[in-house]
């Protein structure tokens, strides 16, 4: 995948993004998150109870009374009620807030897995062209780090936020109704303090989409670097790609610590004002005790609630200082769910939902025509990757329905692009492409690939067994079937020797196999496809001789019977093909069979003969293939 970065990143933060992120994924689960957000507004409350029962036991000293005795019996017997009342309240607050945390866990993850699956059905139904801009590395972060943090913010952030605001609000609203004076000296530098939290997260909302935005660049150097490790090794490179990469990482990490900076100079503020309540309190109670304006009970509740009094204050603060970040990722999952160019097919991830949902603007599919349903049409079809950089201008062919048909030309002359656009991968900027006579813009995706099997001269291989690979398109079929296959690729010769033999388990990529071992899954899977239609992307360029014999006996048995688009990159693989399509700076500028184009003497038979020696046609860089 290749590098994209996010025009959102390093924005401002949206801070309502998660909050609607979260409404629009909660779904039914709505009453459960309720109910974790009420048992912790209990577990809240039972937190201030012993306070509450120490302020009781105190008045009670002091002043010497008890329902039922006086003097140091009465003290005993107030000290054992409230260690009483303060065990059941510590009981009840754990009781509570691990209820209240196993339920909002359960709703996190059943949200963050409804959203992950939506990001696999979204990326699956967009082009292959459209995936292909999606670095891995943000694929992964989205995937993975913004979906964990949003996972942080419905397990923890909404309920216990929730909790601390109600508590604090429920005490505020307590103090005041005992005595305004002294609840006004609780809570008069709170206003101060909230402003420097509010002050701190306008100010330093850009830096935290600042380093969202680094951190993603940092994770793509280092992919980027350890995928490229044996070239980089090979051509002395090591210097520059690790400057690049050490480059990203020192710069997210300036980020990071500019924007824990920004945050310390106005974090410590704020601990110290929520804290310096007693300051208040104590002076203020002085005096109004001295004007005889307050007793001593109610100055005690305010000394004793005094120092507990900010701590919900606290825990909101450092929910709410994880918002920027939070923002950040939730408008980028917001950003790529938007982006869904594919069609409604159902794909496997909505067979992990159980749902019968599609992603939407999908053409409604045409059903494919029986007769001639594998001539391949392509009718003056241009397109770009690039804006301005033409790798196709004015492309017309025809496939003839179990034909061989070549696409040949120098490199960059944008034969493969009219293969990846024929199997769907992009779309053209104008013109069509049609199968059986029916546009493939027309058909669902399913539909258009239930008509194409495709061998490139890279296999794709998954990580997991050999069996899973071959039997991709078609999991369930018969065993003397897929034996069948295995033999006509020449690969069961390999795979035999194997002790787990087919359910031997693949590396990322196919690790553990040879290239020509690869290429020869690749043809298996192929005849295991059963399509009409074979896109060959020379699949023998990069093999040894020996290889090279056994897939070239393969991919004849595949053609069989079949419409076949071959992809040529050497013209002696080609010569006996039903019909050469000779493309140079992306048109076709001669066809005919091997014989026809020898005769002609033109581009075709100075490239046979090497004669040209392609100094005029090098690749324009990003304009074809």
């Amino acid at each position: 995948m290749t590098g994209q970065s996010s025009g959102t990143a390093a924005s401002r933060p949206d801070y309502a993004s998660a909050p609607r992120l979260l409404r629009k994924h909660l779904g039914g689960r709505g009453p459960l998150l309720a109910l974790a957000v009420a048992c912790g507004i209990v577990a809240g409350i039972a937190e201030v109870v012993p306070a509450w029962a120490m302020w009781k036991a105190v008045t009670a000293i002091v002043q010497a009374e008890s329902p039922f005795r006086t003097g140091a019996a009465a003290s005993a017997k107030t000290i054992l009620s409230v260690a009483l009342v303060c065990l059941v309240a510590v009981g009840l607050k754990a009781v509570f807030f691990a209820v209240s945390t196993g339920l909002a866990h359960l709703v996190a993850f059943d949200v963050i897995a409804e959203i992950r699956l939506k990001l696999g059905r979204t990326w699956n139904s967009m082009s292959v062209g459209d995936v292909a801009r999606i670095h891995s590395a943000r694929a992964k972060t989205i995937a993975l780090d913004h979906c964990e943090k949003l996972e942080l913010f419905i397990a923890h952030a909404v309920p216990e936020a929730a909790a601390a605001l109600t508590v604090w609000l429920s005490v505020t609203l307590w103090l005041f109704i005992v005595d305004w004076r002294l609840a006004t000296a609780t809570v008069v530098l709170v206003p101060l303090a909230f402003a420097t939290m509010l002050h701190a997260m306008r100010s330093n909302g850009h830096r935290m989409g600042q380093w969202v935005a680094a951190n993603g660049a940092m994770g793509a150097a280092i992919v980027d670097f350890l995928t490229a490790m044996p070239v980089i090794r090979v051509f002395n490179r090591t210097g520059d790609e690790h400057k690049r990469t050490s480059d990203a990482v020192r710069l997210n990490a300036k980020l990071q610590s500019d924007w824990g900076r920004a945050f310390v100079t106005w974090g410590a503020p704020f601990s110290t004002l929520v804290a310096s309540s007693i300051a208040v309190i104590a002076p203020t109670a002085a005096w109004l005790l001295a004007t005889s304006s307050v007793d001593v009970p109610t100055v005690l509740l305010f000394l004793v609630l005094g120092p507990t009094y900010p701590v919900p204050l606290v825990t909101l603060f450092y929910r709410l200082v994880a918002l920027p970040m939070l923002s950040n990722g939730a408008v980028e999952i917001e950003h790529q769910l938007a982006g869904n160019h594919g069609n409604t097919e159902k794909s496997a991830f909505d067979s992990e939902l159980g749902s019968g949902s599609e992603v939407a603007n999908c053409t409604t599919s045409t059903v494919m025509q029986e007769t001639s349903a594998s001539e391949v049409r392509v009718e003056h079809v241009s397109f770009s990757y690039d804006a301005g950089k033409p790798a196709l201008e004015d492309v017309s062919f025809t496939a003839q329905a179990g034909k061989v048909t070549a696409l040949v030309g120098l490199s960059g002359a944008g034969k493969s692009t009219v293969g990846e656009l024929i199997a769907g991968f992009y779309t053209p900027d104008s013109g069509r492409i049609s199968i059986g006579g029916v546009d493939i813009s027309t058909l669902k995706e399913a539909d258009l690939h239930s008509q194409i099997a495709a061998v490139f001269q890279k296999p794709h291989l998954m990580a997991g067994t050999i069996r899973e690979n071959v039997t991709l398109a078609r999991p369930e079929v018969p065993e003397d079937q897929l034996r069948a296959a295995l033999h006509a690729a020449a690969a069961d010769e390999f795979i035999d020797t194997l002790p787990d033999g087919l359910d031997t388990v693949l590396g990322e990529g196919g690790s553990g196999l040879s290239g020509g071992q690869r290429q020869r899954l690749a043809i298996a899977r192929a005849f295991v496809a059963d399509r009409p239609i074979l896109i060959l992307d020379e699949a023998t360029a990069a093999t040894d001789p020996e290889n090279e014999e056994l897939i070239q006996k393969g991919l004849a048995r595949l053609a069989r019977g079949r419409t076949v688009i071959v992809i040529a990159h050497r013209l002696g693989t080609i010569r006996h093909a039903d019909c050469i399509n000779v493309m140079d700076k992306g048109k076709i500028v001669e066809s005919g069979t091997h014989e026809e184009l020898l005769e002609t003497d033109g581009y075709y038979a100075r490239l046979w003969n090497g004669a040209d020696s392609g100094a005029d046609h090098e690749e324009r860089e990003g304009a074809t293939r």
